[in-house]
């Protein structure tokens, strides 16, 4: 299918008032897009404030709109007449807001109701589908370097929890393999409908900076770095590596899916570390902060760290990933890792969402 300017009608993206969502958003009203967000909850000034700000500073437009990912037509109405579709939302397990069958469930079904509102629109001729770096992760020697590739399918012959069966004893597998299903299905939907292309967008470690308090999650990779600020140990991938992307990245990336040429159906770009400079062990990530925060005394690894090493010797080497594909095809120019690192900290604390441990 062509690709989508601003000119040709309205755009919609679902989870606009997410951490990715919100940057999505940002990128396409920067290009002068209308824009129809769609929210789960339009009367919650926590999640349509600074979104509706975005009128005041950009080109683009932005309205509002309310619809559940869970009811379907919920997006009828929002995708009436628009050209691309950027489907950000999902249900997430952060904070135990959903168990593992939830997010499973949430992901394929909700997925299935975004396709069937492109349908009944008739107008859809480009569709991003927020996957993850969970669709493409799999079991593979310590240095792997993943590349799009890659599923977190392959290798699985022998694991016994690779299935849909008792989700809620396995923690996050339920979300990898919504993502893997919910890649094939907009995919083949796509080549089956014929009028619409679909293209798959696989965030890693998703930092920088925050546009709303909204935006840190319990136990999301914004919170974790918050707690080291706040003089706490890492309590999150320290065993392996941080592989950071900036969420201004994924976000501008989109944008420039639904714009390139260079997309087809099926399509599908990893976001994660522009080189090994964005792939940090947590005592290389706590480094990082102190130079960046030298007033803030940075927590490290936790206690568990040092027998680790003891025994091994460093972190498990993975995941090793970069967006070299994203940059090449679509002309991506990435953040370095020093001012992804700093946006995220200094948003963290003008929102007053941690009291940084001062020296």
């Amino acid at each position: 299918m062509p690709s989508v300017t601003s000119s040709d009608g309205p755009v919609a993206v679902t989870g606009a008032s997410g951490y990715v969502g919100a940057h999505v958003v940002t990128a396409l009203m920067k290009r002068g897009y209308e824009i129809r967000a769609c929210i789960t909850d339009t009367s919650n000034p926590d999640k349509t404030g600074f979104l509706a700000a975005l009128n005041e500073v950009h080109p683009g437009n932005l309205s509002l709109h309310q619809a559940n990912l869970l009811d379907e037509g919920s997006y009828d109405s929002a995708f009436t007449d628009c050209s691309a579709v950027l489907h950000v939302g999902t249900a997430m397990g952060y904070g135990g807001a959903n168990n593992p069958q939830q997010v499973y469930d949430g992901a394929v079904n909700g997925t299935n109701n975004v396709l069937n509102s492109i349908k009944r629109a008739g107008t859809v001729r480009r569709l991003v589908y927020t996957s993850s770096f969970a669709a493409i992760g799999h079991p593979a020697p310590p240095g792997h370097v993943y590349t799009e590739k890659d599923w977190a399918s392959d290798n699985r012959e022998n694991d016994p929890d690779w299935t849909t069966d008792n989700l809620l004893d396995k923690g996050e597998t339920g979300y990898a393999m919504a993502k893997v299903e919910c890649e094939h299905l907009v995919n083949r939907v796509a080549e089956e409908d014929g009028s619409f292309d679909a293209i798959s967008v696989c965030p890693i470690v998703v930092l920088g900076p925050l546009l709303s308090p909204i935006h840190e999650l319990v136990f999301s990779w914004q919170w974790a770095m918050g707690r080291m600020l706040a003089g706490k140990p890492c309590n999150r991938g320290w065993q392996a590596l941080w592989n950071c992307v900036d969420v201004r990245d994924v976000g501008e990336s989109q944008a420039l899916m639904i714009e390139s040429d260079a997309c087809r159906n099926g399509s599908r770009y990893q976001l994660s570390a522009t080189d090994e400079s964005g792939e940090l062990t947590v005592k290389q990530l706590q480094e990082h902060l102190q130079s960046l925060f030298p007033h803030i005394d940075v927590g490290g690894p936790p206690e568990e760290y040092n027998a680790m090493i003891e025994k091994h010797g460093r972190p498990y080497d993975a995941p090793r990933a970069h967006c070299d594909k994203v940059r090449e095809d679509l002309g991506l120019e990435t953040h370095s890792i020093e001012d992804t690192l700093r946006a995220t900290g200094e948003t963290m604390i003008e929102f007053g969402l941690i009291t940084p441990k001062l020296k």
